[in-house]
């Protein structure tokens, strides 16, 4: 069995190092026997020992009125790693020939937007995830957050979130909305970090269930409510157009005060 996997890992089929070995141990010998010794149906047998001859592994001869079956050397395995090589060499040519044509065709394909879809939970988290792994240090996020509902489901990930966050030293500008007035306070006084700068808005004038934030090139939207997920879009025309609306969001919430809000 262990003599069988190496040869698999040569390229062999199950089949062809059991009916080779089987060859090897028997010598010379006919059909009905290598059969017998490899533990296959004997008219596949016959298939796999025309592969085995293809291969240069076994070579056949009459005894008589018998055909006989006869194992190849062991030294002829090391002709299947090189065919590999030579195989492997041919395909890097080939692959060095299309790079060319490859590389146009990625090429046009530039500015054209990607969407990737998140379901659930997990892929809310997945998401933030990726926010924070493709963010370089001192770079700036625009969040537009529904405090209310992200609560709702990823609280117990937030002190987490902030850490990574903060470790990178990510910057942001983020409106939150909400109904509540201790979260209100909570976020015009309580909240103090150098990286993060933020305004309020009452979900009441301002309602919503799902949120985004622009982060380089890239839109995560995110939905808190019903059928949870989000969407991560990669576009830097769209994601412009979103930054450019979140300033806009931006200067109006500024421009409330508490008695507005």
């Amino acid at each position: 069995m262990l003599f069988q996997t190496e040869l698999k890992k040569l390229g062999l089929k199950d089949k062809e190092a059991a009916v080779y070995l089987s060859c090897l141990e028997l010598g010379p010998s006919s059909v009905q026997l290598i059969s017998r010794k490899s533990k296959v149906v004997r008219a596949t047998t016959y298939v796999v020992l025309e592969a085995l001859m293809d291969r240069g592994m076994v070579s056949t001869f009459k005894e008589g009125k018998k055909t006989l079956f006869s194992a190849e050397p062991p030294r002829q395995l090391m002709r299947l790693l090189e065919k590999r090589e030579e195989a492997i060499s041919e395909s890097k040519k080939d692959l060095e020939q299309l790079m060319p044509e490859l590389q146009m065709i990625a090429k046009s394909s530039e500015g054209r937007p990607t969407v990737r879809y998140f379901d659930g939970v997990e892929g809310l988290r997945a998401i933030r995830q990726e926010m924070i792994r493709s963010t370089n240090p001192g770079e700036t996020w625009y969040n537009f957050t529904p405090l209310d509902y992200l609560d709702g489901i990823l609280k117990a990930d937030q002190d987490s979130y902030y850490r990574q966050r903060n470790a990178k030293r990510i910057e942001s500008k983020t409106i939150f909305i909400s109904k509540s007035p201790e979260t209100k306070k909570k976020i015009l006084s309580a909240y103090e970090n150098k990286l993060i700068e933020q305004r309020y808005l009452s979900s009441v004038k301002f309602p919503s269930t799902s949120g985004f934030t622009v982060f380089g090139d890239k839109i995560a939207i995110g939905s808190f409510t019903g059928k949870l997920g989000g969407v991560i879009i990669e576009s830097e025309s769209m994601a412009g157009m979103m930054k450019s609306l979140f300033h806009l969001a931006w200067l109006g919430a500024e421009k409330l005060d508490e008695d507005q809000i």
